[in-house]
């Protein structure tokens, strides 16, 4: 997140960028630049811009799993199926799917993978 970028940028194929002519009204027409050593130089500038940001989080991640999730957490990085995963965790299948939506939305996550990567990247395994 930063508060301000120094210029709005669209770039195609990393061969053409166009910028607004005027940087305050953004109807007034683009510039479109050609130029592949000006388009890497936008590119670079507007990603430094981006870099200096800080990386927004909603809400600050608990040093660990929730201890009713971790046995879900631990079944999911064992690839079990969701069958074989309930069976072993003595529960239904549909609270097994339940608790697996808890933990994805617990991580903030939509995918199973994407739920294992940000368990990672938080130290929870």
């Amino acid at each position: 997140m930063t508060d301000t970028i120094p210029f709005k940028i669209i770039v195609a194929d990393r061969a053409v960028a166009a910028v607004p002519l005027d940087l305050e009204l953004h109807d007034n027409g683009v510039l479109l630049i050609r130029d592949p050593v000006v388009v890497q130089t936008l590119v670079r500038t507007h990603r430094a811009w981006w870099d200096t940001g800080e990386e927004l989080t909603q809400h600050p991640a608990p040093a660990e799993a929730p201890v009713h999730l971790r046995p879900v957490l631990k079944a999911l990085l064992a690839g079990l199926t969701d069958e074989a995963a309930a069976h072993r965790l003595g529960m239904s299948g549909r609270t097994y799917s339940r608790r697996v939506g808890e933990l994805m939305a617990a991580l903030g996550t939509t995918s199973r993978f994407r739920a294992g990567a940000e368990a990672a990247r938080r130290g929870w395994v």
